[in-house]
């Protein structure tokens, strides 16, 4: 089964308030949809995470006609949940529709980004997968940035490693590159992967970088719980 991961940019005014939010405060560190019930109903609910300034959201939730109501849940000293039930509207409407039909599944969370950024995972097989995304409105930017079958598993820990980058780790893992003390030099790395030992040396740095950052990430999520 396929998945990919894909990355939709709105212009200004197709995004959310909560997520224009994003970009216009710094108060607002990262803003996650962890799930959400959309059905035929007028009105939609979602579960966020929230890390940063909750007082700014909130108050951003309420000046927001169609959020109908909230609940915040804190978390840790930065991190809160938000369950909130909304009004749909048009633009949830061209967006949400494309994504639900027969053989696609979309697997949450979906993270908000500065500059009208949104990812998400999208599960499925060949032409509905293709459809999902071409159905989407054409003035929101589709980038898919990976493509592979899908496992749940890597959804437990995943840092977005690029395939090179996931190459390189995997080739230096196997040959002993991190053994202590170490079995492998980065240019043994290198020519497994058929790249010069600068290239293998880039790759494997930023690995570790993103590796270590979801680690903590991670560790401090299941900490706080």
């Amino acid at each position: 089964m396929k998945y990919l991961r894909a990355e939709l940019r709105h212009p200004p005014d197709l995004m959310h308030p909560i997520h224009r939010l994003i970009d216009e405060s710094e108060a607002i560190e990262r803003d996650v949809l962890v799930q959400g019930t959309t059905l035929g109903d007028p009105d939609d609910t979602f579960l966020f995470y929230v890390e940063g300034d909750i007082d700014v959201y909130a108050d951003a939730l309420r000046s927001v006609d169609r959020i109908r109501e909230f609940e915040v849940t804190r978390i840790d000293e930065t991190g809160h949940y938000v369950f909130l039930t909304q009004r749909r509207d048009a633009v949830d409407d061209a967006m949400f529709d494309p994504l639900q039909r027969t053989g696609v599944v979309v697997v949450p969370p979906i993270e908000f980004r500065p500059d009208g950024v949104a990812r998400l995972t999208v599960v499925g097989e060949g032409e509905p997968l293709r459809d999902a995304l071409a159905g989407l409105p054409d003035r929101i930017e589709t980038t898919v940035l990976r493509i592979g079958e899908y496992d749940w598993r890597q959804h437990l820990f995943d840092p977005d490693l690029t395939d090179r980058q996931f190459d390189a780790l995997a080739a230096a893992v196997e040959i002993g590159y991190y053994e202590a003390p170490r079995e492998a030099t980065v240019e043994e790395v290198a020519a497994r992967i058929d790249a010069s030992p600068s290239t293998a040396s880039e790759h494997l740095r930023k690995a570790e970088s993103a590796v270590m950052a979801a680690f903590v990430d991670l560790r401090e999520v299941s900490g706080s719980q």
